[in-house]
């Protein structure tokens, strides 16, 4: 999550050299138009609309081990 503005929040994805967000009115902004941050904000989204946009609530936040750290996860 960002906040690129003091009233405009935003989620995405993001490496050590690529970033891609979703603002709260829809805007996606990414720092190339090849960026693979943007490549895997596309996929999620894509995903979403695949499950039938389900609402926030039906998902259970949790962090996974890998073997580079922890990753948030969505469950459903």
């Amino acid at each position: 999550m960002a906040g690129l503005t003091p009233d405009l929040w935003a989620i995405g994805h993001s490496t050590q050299a690529t970033a891609a967000v979703l603002q709260q009115d829809g805007t996606i902004l990414a720092d190339r138009p090849d960026s693979p941050s943007l490549v895997a904000l596309r996929d999620w989204l894509t995903a979403w609309e695949d499950a039938g946009r389900p609402a926030p609530e039906t998902y259970t936040p949790a962090l996974a081990r890998g073997a580079d750290g922890r990753h948030p996860r969505l469950t459903r």
